[in-house]
């Protein structure tokens, strides 16, 4: 296939391999001035590829990169979603986000911990290193799943939800609360703060266990991952 173009009276042609050419060096070129100026970035944040603008600002259920400092690991680069602005109240009962006294979650798409039979954990597609049993318990399984998966093969499963009053002690050096991951708040975000949440809500360590983001500290907003 050849694309020809006229230029006065003598065509030019384009074959698919210098075409391909063009379009290339236009993407390099682009990322190579979006690097330049910090209008456009790409990222390796946990083995996968984000590609980060500065020219959006951070707001609520936007995706972030931002640097934290992680207890016994140092600084570090993540990516999370922003579920909290300033003035906004944030909690999660019983595993379900609101934010100013409304469920945000069923807007967002989200994974939990659900209890999976082991004979039924043999047909589903999961990470072995992300699943796990509670003992005496060993023929339960607790994976990390899509809500919209569950509900659309119809699992036979139920989710893992902590009981309030449960203290979590990362939670608790942050903010001297006996909360935890799905019993948290409420809590006010204060001026120049950010409260964000991971999707894979069962699997993150996000501003539950790390405390409140700093704006100064964000890198850019997620344009796609």
């Amino acid at each position: 296939m050849q694309f020809t173009y006229f230029r006065g009276t003598k065509p030019l042609r384009l074959t698919p391999l210098i075409l391909t050419c063009l379009l290339s060096g236009l993407i390099v070129s682009i990322l190579v001035a979006g690097w330049m100026t910090h209008a456009l970035r790409v990222l390796k944040i946990d083995r996968r590829i984000f590609f980060i603008t500065r020219l959006k600002t951070p707001k609520r259920f936007r995706i972030i990169a931002y640097h934290a400092v992680v207890p016994s690991v140092g600084t570090r680069l993540m990516a999370h979603r922003v579920c909290g602005v300033t003035g906004d109240f944030v909690e999660i009962k019983a595993g379900i986000l609101f934010v100013n006294g409304i469920n945000v979650d069923q807007e967002l798409r989200l994974t939990h911990v659900y209890k999976v039979s082991q004979e039924q954990a043999g047909e589903l597609e999961f990470k072995e290193e992300d699943a796990y049993s509670i003992p005496p318990y060993y023929d339960t399984l607790y994976i990390p799943l899509e809500d919209r998966l569950v509900q659309k093969e119809q699992l036979d499963c139920s989710r893992y939800i902590l009981p309030a009053g449960l203290r979590d002690e990362a939670i608790y050096r942050v903010y001297q609360k006996s909360w935890n991951p799905d019993n948290f708040g409420p809590l006010r975000v204060p001026a120049g703060k950010l409260f964000v949440l991971g999707d894979n809500r069962g699997n993150a360590q996000d501003s539950r266990q790390l405390g409140l983001i700093d704006r100064n500290k964000v890198v850019g907003t997620v344009l796609w991952k």
